[in-house]
Order: C-alpha cells, then sequence, then structure tokens
C-alpha cells in the first residue's frame, strides 16, 4: 500500500531532493472536476490545431527573450510572422475555427488582434507597453484554456 505524500514527508530527510517534491506535491492545488466546455473537433483539426498552438507557445517564448535583449523590432517580426492574423483561414480545409463555437472563435479571433496591437506597440520602442501588449496575448491565452477543451 503507497502512502500519501503527507505520511511520506514524516520520514523524508530535511533539504533533500526527494523531500522538496514532497513538499511540492502537498503544497498542490486539489484536482476538482473539469467544468470547461468540451469542443468536439474532427482528428485532424485538433490536431492542427495543438500544432497552432505548440507553435504558439514558442513564438511567445522567442519573444520573451527578445524583449529581455532589447530587441523590439524583431519581437515584433516573431509575433506577425509566427501568431499574427495572416495564419487565420490559410490550410487544409480542417481551419479549426469553422469548428469552434462562437465564444472560442471569438476568443482565438482576440488572441490574433492582440498579437497585432503588441507588434505595433513593439515597434515604438517603449519596452514596458509592450510587455503589457505581451501580457494581453498571454491573457486570451488563459482565457480559452480555462473556459474549453477538446480532450
Amino acid at each position: 500500500m503507497q502512502q500519501s505524500p503527507n505520511a511520506q514527508m514524516e520520514h523524508c530527510e530535511p533539504d533533500t531532493d526527494n523531500c522538496k517534491r514532497l513538499e511540492l506535491l502537498n503544497n498542490q492545488i486539489p484536482v476538482t472536476e473539469d467544468t470547461r466546455q468540451f469542443v468536439e473537433l474532427p482528428i485532424m483539426t485538433k490536431k492542427i490545431m495543438r500544432q497552432r498552438m505548440l507553435s504558439n507557445l514558442m513564438a511567445l517564448t522567442q519573444i520573451l527573450g527578445l524583449l529581455a535583449e532589447d530587441k523590439l523590432n524583431a519581437a515584433a517580426d516573431i509575433a506577425e510572422t509566427k501568431i499574427g492574423d495572416w495564419r487565420i483561414g490559410r490550410g487544409t480545409g480542417m481551419n479549426p475555427g469553422k469548428f469552434m463555437p462562437d465564444g472560442m472563435r471569438q476568443i482565438g479571433m482576440n488572441m490574433h488582434k492582440s498579437v497585432d496591437e503588441f507588434a505595433q506597440i513593439a515597434r515604438t520602442g517603449d519596452i514596458i507597453k509592450s510587455y503589457v501588449a505581451l501580457k494581453n496575448i498571454t491573457a486570451v491565452c488563459v482565457a480559452c484554456h480555462l473556459t474549453y477543451r477538446t480532450q
């Protein structure tokens, strides 16, 4: 019989990696029922959407690095070419947007608009406003992931 993380904590050596991991487990938010709206998508559409989200995440990581290096124009270029509006409606005919409920589609459009706003602001050279605009992009991503699921 496996012990709970709380019981295991009583027997771990303080400041060891294992003890630190158990401490993290004990401090996690308990898992609750997933109340997000399930969106059923064709398999190929789901794969396309997942690939786009992974691509967006990689682009956001590149953007953060470029902002940290004060390369705002390069960050704007990545935003426009990797995440921006140009991607909407292109591809295989399995475009995820046509299978999404209206609210989810609107969130997606808002994300692309936020990306375009970020690019415009970054090109002004204002680093603080650029970070605020980047936060707006990620806030839209979080809103969608908190509201919808495909699995």
